[in-house]
């Protein structure tokens, strides 16, 4: 039996929404210790891994683990009908191979089911990049969500470019041209840079790791000279996602 119950129902569509920009179809890992949604872009430039611990949810009951295929699309669509009042139920029917997403009203009962097709794939294993980041910054999601609202008005890419204590992120344009100039404490939370490095990422790629912005306070961003960008969100209730985004050489 697979049961899970989410309160922050119409929060996790800023997950979800994430997600579908990057592939209509992705891999949900439902274990007994953890539900896991891992996604790649059909030209894998962008991946995404959402971790999330039974203490997320209000329930959570899972007597054996399952690997799914399913369309993380259909899964958005019926998130985002969520309110605020709605928790989020996920089970999955083995017989019609079939996510059952429903939202309840916590206040009136009313609840609405859904039907998403799920196929098993026990051959997914469920892996991280081990990447040696020579950059590492944290800085408020909405200031990270400043960045690339900023560069799309000029140009297509954006170039990050880190030494000692500050980060300036640089794009341009025919006849425009963009620049904001990074410190400690203004507007960085946090840096480490064990040396100076500079790369050059495409603004759509980038813009797709805004979507969480709306659900975490603080994001951890790390990178090196021609090396991917890694994009660290932590939510309240322990939920994890990290976007890697290649490098436009």
């Amino acid at each position: 039996m697979i049961r899970i119950s989410y309160a922050a129902a119409s929060k996790f569509k800023y997950i979800t929404q994430s997600l579908a920009k990057i592939n209509d179809e992705g891999f949900l890992v439902i274990g007994t210790d953890m539900l896991a949604i891992h996604i790649m872009s059909p030209d894998k430039t962008t991946m995404a891994i959402v971790k999330m611990p039974p203490i997320s949810f209000d329930e959570y009951s899972v007597d054996e683990s399952v690997n799914l295929l399913f369309r993380t699309d259909e899964f958005n669509k019926v998130v985002k009908r969520a309110t605020r009042n709605d928790d989020l139920i996920i089970e999955y029917d083995v017989e019609q191979e079939a996510l059952k997403v429903s939202l309840r009203d916590r206040k009136t009962g009313l609840l609405r089911q859904f039907y998403i097709t799920a196929h098993p794939d026990e051959s997914f294993k469920l892996k991280e990049p081990s990447l040696d980041f020579a950059v590492s910054f944290g800085i408020m999601a909405d200031d990270f969500k400043t960045i690339i609202q900023d560069a799309k008005v000029v140009g297509d890419t954006i170039e990050f470019d880190a030494e000692e204590e500050q980060v300036r992120v640089h794009s341009e344009g025919e006849e425009r041209e963009y620049e904001w100039l990074m410190k400690l404490h203004d507007p960085l939370l946090s840096i480490t840079v064990s040396e100076p490095s500079r790369a050059t990422y495409t603004r759509s790629s980038l813009e797709v790791a805004t979507k969480p912005t709306g659900a975490a306070d603080n994001v951890k961003v790390s990178f090196s000279t021609d090396f991917p960008m890694k994009v660290e969100f932590t939510f309240p209730n322990g939920e994890k996602m990290d976007v890697y985004v290649a490098p436009s050489l």
